[in-house]
């Protein structure tokens, strides 16, 4: 997998498309006029931290994958999380000083539906039944679930999305008014920069993502995790171009110190990156009620493991949201039920609950 980092953003910088920003001087603040470059492109950017951990949590995910079909090793996943024993293979991620494991919230909790895929792949020659572990099929594949129908490679990795990028990202911009930004570190720029810089690098997407543009595996710069979601769950709320202006324009704000700018950035990223993940959630909840997969447990399971593993990232969002506490609370409620439970309940009552929490809430 390729790094998503720009080789050259000088480069970028001198040759992509400027496009005006609407913010001019103003006579009472002094608010220079300045532009917003179409592309990621500005000086001294890094965000290599950000993209390290992307590329470790893809690897991750494609190890657990294998579960299916290998019986999956304990040390291995536990390499792979702390970042011992030079697990990946690349010796970017290897050497890097880097792990998943310390910018994890609730860990314990992630890393055990890590550990459960470890062991449900154990049993992946046995079909699945209620209280067991074991395969279920999906289509012309199959999907390892634990003994409650929940496919913990899929939590796994929506949860960290939540729980790592989505709540690095949150936890960073929420901070940026008390950074400073008048020193400048070759390279970095100053703090506020740098940190801009890094919580655009965990929404996962290249320097000049392009929203209208239908990225495949092929794509070696392609959007990842989160970046990936931008299409594939985002498309309806335009979350893709709203979020890559929003950073854009508010890195832009950031050298010109226009802050006004800059924090209503912020709010922007914070609304719409949440919405994306409750979009996300909507669909997974919806989807086992389709015609289509009534009856087809693993189809249902595993749209349900993708709603448990969003639903969780929504912990993670950052103050003002429109979701209350109560409504959060009764969302991981149904989430943790058995999912034998849920696609059996008379009309779909629990998952009916949590879309109607999320399309009223999210305004879907």
């Amino acid at each position: 997998m390729k790094n998503l980092l720009p080789a050259n953003l000088a480069a970028l910088a001198l040759s992509g498309a400027i496009i005006m920003s609407s913010c001019s001087k103003d006579d009472k603040n002094e608010t220079p006029q300045y532009n917003v470059p179409s592309t990621y492109s500005f000086d001294n950017v890094d965000y290599s931290s950000a993209t390290i951990r992307v590329n470790m949590m893809v690897k991750l995910d494609a190890y657990m994958k294998k579960g299916t079909t290998v019986k999956l090793k304990q040390d291995t996943v536990n390499f792979m999380f702390n970042n011992t024993g030079n697990p990946f293979g690349d010796a970017a991620l290897d050497a890097s000083g880097l792990n998943l494991a310390e910018k994890t919230a609730d860990a314990v909790i992630f890393k055990g539906y890590m550990d459960s895929v470890v062991v449900a792949s154990q049993r992946n020659d046995v079909q699945a039944a209620e209280g067991a572990s074991g395969y279920i099929p999906r289509g012309t594949g199959k999907i390892i679930v634990g003994a409650n129908g929940n496919e913990y490679g899929q939590a796994a990795l929506k949860g960290m999305m939540g729980g790592l990028f989505f709540k690095e990202a949150m936890t960073i911009l929420s901070k940026i008014p008390q950074d400073d930004n008048n020193t400048v570190v070759p390279g970095q720029g100053t703090a506020m920069q740098h940190h801009w810089d890094e919580a655009f690098g965990y929404l996962a997407v290249p320097a000049d993502y392009d929203s209208s543009r239908t990225y495949t595996s092929a794509d070696a710069n392609r959007p990842l995790l989160w970046g990936g979601y931008l299409a594939e769950r985002g498309k309806a709320i335009q979350a893709g171009g709203i979020l890559f202006e929003a950073f854009r324009k508010g890195r832009a704000a950031i050298g010109a110190k226009d802050y006004a700018v800059r924090d209503e950035a912020i709010k922007t990223i914070q609304r719409t990156w949440e919405r994306l993940a409750a979009a996300a959630a909507l669909a997974y909840v919806t989807q086992p009620q389709g015609s289509a997969n009534i009856g087809n447990l693993g189809a249902q399971f595993h749209a349900l493991s993708e709603g448990h593993g969003f639903i969780a990232s929504l912990k993670y969002r950052a103050a003002g949201s429109k979701l209350s506490d109560a409504d959060y609370q009764k969302l991981v409620t149904i989430m943790n039920t058995s999912f034998y439970t849920l696609v059996n309940e008379s009309g779909f009552k629990s998952l009916n609950e949590a879309k109607d929490i999320l399309t009223k809430t999210y305004s879907l």
